[in-house]
């Protein structure tokens, strides 16, 4: 990846969070609530998730969840 590419994904994660990827990854945290991730995370699928977008489960169920 181009360093101008990762510094714009940065500068994304930063406006949507507060913060980058990198950042939460080295402290464990989720990026959208910044609590300890892996105590929040209650699947494989959560696990998985996490790895990739850096959300605990319950804040990627939160963000995804269907209106009633």
């Amino acid at each position: 990846m181009s360093d101008e590419l990762q510094r714009f994904k940065d500068s994304v994660a930063v406006a949507a969070f507060g913060t980058t990827k990198a950042a939460v990854q080295q402290q464990g945290l989720c990026i959208s609530c910044k609590q300890p991730a892996i105590s929040k995370c209650y699947s494989d699928a959560g696990h998985r998730e996490y790895r990739i977008s850096e959300m605990c489960e319950e804040c990627f169920d939160a963000m995804f969840k269907e209106e009633e």
